[in-house]
């Protein structure tokens, strides 16, 4: 399923978005969600609860995402208004909390490279999508959980150090790939 994340929900009849779609966009931005929470919040017994929190908020308020700006830059603003929310009830309750003023710096600092970091992911997966087939599936199997060069040069029948070059090659392609992505030169 090729699924634009950024295209505008619309929810007045004719292109409802279907709740596929919505859980689709809201599980794409957990990472980043969590490590921009993370950011904020000092206690990090809490982040997982403020997440949580954030994803019904994004669930209840999906039909407002306008297309206007990636979606990941929606979902963190929804998660500062979270977190804001989470240092009143904090500071009622006396914890400590940062100061409002310092965590919108801080927010704010975090929302520029969460949405670099988008970028780059974005980039990255066109430019993996560019790789041979077998270059794609050998840099994807090297990194799945607990695999290793030693698991993917047996599996693959290749010495260790010949497995370890390819896969530079492929690094140094797709860091290539996205600088030029980034530099807005396009994915060749």
């Amino acid at each position: 399923m090729n699924i634009d994340l950024d295209s505008p929900c619309r929810c007045d009849g004719e292109e409802k978005d279907t709740a596929e779609l919505a859980v689709v966009r809201i599980t794409a931005v957990q990472r980043p969600l969590y490590a921009y929470i993370r950011s904020l919040v000092i206690a990090t017994d809490d982040v997982e609860d403020i997440l949580q929190e954030v994803n019904l908020v994004l669930w209840r308020k999906i039909g407002e995402f306008d297309g206007r700006g990636p979606f990941l830059t929606w979902a963190c603003h929804i998660a500062y208004l979270q977190v804001l929310a989470y240092c009143k009830r904090r500071r009622r309750d006396r914890r400590m909390v940062l100061d409002e003023a310092a965590m919108s710096e801080i927010a704010r600092s975090m929302a520029a490279k969460v949405e670099r970091i988008d970028a780059r992911m974005e980039a990255l997966g066109a430019c993996l999508s560019k790789l041979a087939p077998s270059h794609r599936q050998m840099i994807l199997r090297r990194y799945d959980r607990g695999s290793s060069v030693r698991a993917l040069a047996e599996e693959l029948d290749r010495p260790a150090d010949s497995v370890r070059v390819t896969l530079h090659r492929i690094r140094q392609t797709l860091i290539d790939c996205v600088g030029r992505a980034m530099a807005g030169g396009g994915i060749t």
